[in-house]
């Protein structure tokens, strides 16, 4: 009776261990975890992140090309804003803006997934729609080393 009474204590105590030695370990991956997506997130161009989000959505089921946001639709002109962009410059930047989404966002998905958000980003990134109103809301900024329009050259002090 003693014995298995000393057995059911070290059982216990070598459970005791293990969990402890689990739930150290389980903190360190978890450290390791967050630093890695701190770093993927600081690795991240201007609206990559939201383009990531909604390729990922798109990749489960949870969104479709013709349902999401136009502003994520928009995601994919990041980079251009100028008065010499054009229908046919915006979507030559649309195409490659997808392709380097579908290799950011591969890590994130299985072969089918992939299948589903290439479909969706190529069919947004060539919608003539989407392109135009990207070409029309565009900022338009003037070649670099020309003055920005209503630039007095006043520093604003006289207002």
């Amino acid at each position: 009776m003693e014995e298995n009474r000393n057995l059911e204590q070290a059982g216990a105590a070598s459970i005791v261990s293990t969990g402890k030695k689990y739930e150290s370990r389980k903190r360190e991956t978890s450290g390791k975890d967050v630093l890695a997506i701190r770093s993927f997130l600081e690795s991240l161009s201007v609206y990559e992140a939201d383009a990531l989000r909604v390729s990922i959505a798109i990749a489960d089921g949870k969104a479709t090309a013709t349902n999401i946001s136009s502003d994520d639709r928009l995601a994919l002109n990041s980079g251009k804003d100028n008065e010499r962009m054009t229908a046919d410059n915006a979507q030559e930047h649309r195409l490659n803006r997808a392709f380097q989404l579908l290799e950011r966002v591969s890590e994130f998905c299985d072969k089918r997934q992939l299948v589903t958000v290439n479909r969706s980003l190529l069919s947004i990134a060539v919608d003539a729609t989407d392109i135009s109103r990207a070409v029309s809301s565009l900022d338009k900024r003037p070649a670099s080393g020309q003055p920005f329009p209503n630039n007095t050259g006043t520093s604003g002090a006289g207002k």
